[in-house]
């Protein structure tokens, strides 16, 4: 039984292989967008393995972007923690990218920091606004 097992593996990671080069990778991308206090926006974002590290990103710079593919192994997930505000007395940690059950090829995530909270558009879709922010 464990062989069956192992041969099945063996497929899924071959067949893995092969795909990944057809998939285009996923993309998130967090832009300041604090029109009125017009702060520095800070942004960390990790997944289970990658440590992205901290950014600063002033009013209306260019997108703070990474990409990937998808894990076919563990779902891939990344969160961020988002910091405004004089003393970065305002923050949200949210969950960015999340992988349903079957991995995705070349999905957009764009989050837009405001004043008033953090919006989301998928693929180029309307901006809804998911999260306030949360104060120290």
């Amino acid at each position: 039984m464990k062989l069956v097992y192992i041969i099945l593996y063996l497929i899924f990671s071959l067949h893995v292989e092969l795909n990944e080069a057809e998939c285009h990778k996923n993309i998130v991308d967090v832009k300041n967008n604090l029109t009125l206090s017009r702060s520095i926006l800070k942004v960390h974002c990790q997944s289970r393995d990658d440590d992205l590290g901290e950014h600063f990103l002033r009013f209306q710079d260019v997108a703070y972007t990474f990409s990937f593919h998808d894990s076919f192994v563990v779902l891939t997930r990344f969160k961020c923690i988002l910091w405004k505000g004089a003393n970065l007395e305002y923050h949200k940690t949210f969950v960015a990218y999340e992988a349903d059950a079957f991995p995705e090829c070349g999905v957009l995530y764009s989050w837009e920091a405001r004043d008033d909270g953090i919006y989301l558009s998928k693929n180029g879709g309307l901006m809804k606004l998911m999260y306030l922010w949360d104060i120290d």
